[in-house]
């Protein structure tokens, strides 16, 4: 049952566009949404940052679905929005 509701929940969400950061400030993930097809797909981006320079682990394309639970487990082990300034339109 919660499968579905999770899979119903998920179906109306768009690709979550949002960066996440690590409690120990050293491992950065970035969900981007794809420009050709941003309500279904993204990308996911893992960096590492070593002082004050990011380098690149590897990028990977992800459904909207798989997002989603990648963006939830990342929270639930800790994981903080990075850059959380509310921009005003």
């Amino acid at each position: 049952m919660r499968l579905l509701t999770e899979l119903r929940y998920s179906q109306s969400l768009m690709y979550p566009n949002v960066s996440l950061i690590n409690k120990f400030k050293n491992n950065l993930v970035v969900f981007e949404r794809d420009l050709n097809n941003p309500l279904n797909e993204g990308f996911i981006i893992y960096w590492e940052i070593i002082e004050s320079n990011k380098q690149l682990i590897f990028k990977k394309r992800l459904t909207r679905i798989k997002a989603h639970n990648k963006l939830i487990k990342l929270q639930e082990e800790g994981w903080t929005k990075a850059n959380e300034i509310d921009q005003v339109a």
